[in-house]
């Protein structure tokens, strides 16, 4: 694989996970809800009206309530957030790379997620930079980190098919074993969106030989190293203000379950009852 396909894939990739997440992750409730009268719930409702900071800006149902538990689930899992208006800026920001890397070095799991943050989705998808310190943020527990992994072992599978041509090697077939492993660790977090992102990549690492108790075996490879690494993680000073167990917001989770545009929130509204403007 040459050098521009490369960075092709890693862009691609790294883009992906982006736009998994986009639309329902990061844009605000847009327009009044339109022929949703068979899909508006009492669920849905309920869950609405669990927010008492509804307003109607611009055609723009806004709580800054529910949007805040989103930020909130995001920064717990490890996805970019610094262009959110609730980001607040740190001195990681402003470090250089190679203090960051001397302070991730020595166990500093924020400075890791920075480097991790940068390489992966800020720097074209530096997959083989990024390796390191996403491992590193999973073991830290924050989820969207897994992408990053499935990402480098998909770039790994496929440096790997251009050497074999049409053969399969078995090497190979080893780097497709622990691509499917780390989609099946998606499982263990509570990550729609890093679930989401491993669906759509499967089907193209998948061959009729790999049997899903291969599989199986890879992601208790994997398990069983992330056990051990957070054991030896636990000696360094916490760094996160990210809560790696903070829920996701119910009604999020409805949105995306349901696949429904967030507007459809405005069926649930009443100008006069819900919201001030």
């Amino acid at each position: 694989m040459n050098t521009c396909t490369k960075v092709h894939f890693c862009m691609m990739i790294s883009g992906l996970i982006l736009c998994v997440m986009s639309v329902s992750a990061c844009a605000k409730h847009v327009r009044p809800a339109e022929n949703y009268s068979e899909q508006v719930t009492a669920e849905l409702c309920n869950e609405v009206n669990r927010y008492q900071d509804w307003v109607l800006y611009h055609d723009q149902w806004v709580s800054d309530t529910f949007d805040s538990e989103r930020y909130q689930w995001k920064v717990g899992r490890g996805y970019p957030v610094k262009e959110s208006k609730f980001y607040q800026k740190t001195d990681y920001d402003k470090y250089s790379t190679e203090t960051l890397m001397r302070l991730a070095q020595d166990g500093d799991k924020a400075a890791n997620l920075e480097l991790a943050q940068r390489y992966y989705y800020f720097s074209s998808g530096n997959l083989n930079s990024a390796e390191h310190f996403c491992y590193m943020a999973v073991v830290d527990g924050l989820s969207a980190m897994t992408s990053c992994m499935i990402s480098s072992y998909g770039a790994k599978v496929a440096k790997q098919m251009a050497k074999d041509q049409s053969a399969q090697s078995e090497r190979q077939l080893e780097l497709r074993l622990v691509l499917l492993g780390w989609i099946d660790i998606t499982k263990d977090f509570d990550d729609i969106f890093a679930q989401r992102f491993a669906e759509v990549i499967k089907p193209g690492y998948q061959r009729n030989d790999i049997t899903d108790a291969m599989i199986e075996n890879a992601a208790r490879d994997i398990r069983k190293k992330l056990k051990s690494d957070r054991q030896n993680r636990k000696q360094y000073k916490e760094t996160l203000s990210a809560n790696v167990e903070q829920k996701m917001p119910e009604l999020w989770r409805l949105l995306e379950q349901k696949k429904f545009d967030e507007n459809i929130i405005n069926g649930c509204l009443n100008e006069s009852q819900y919201a001030t403007q």
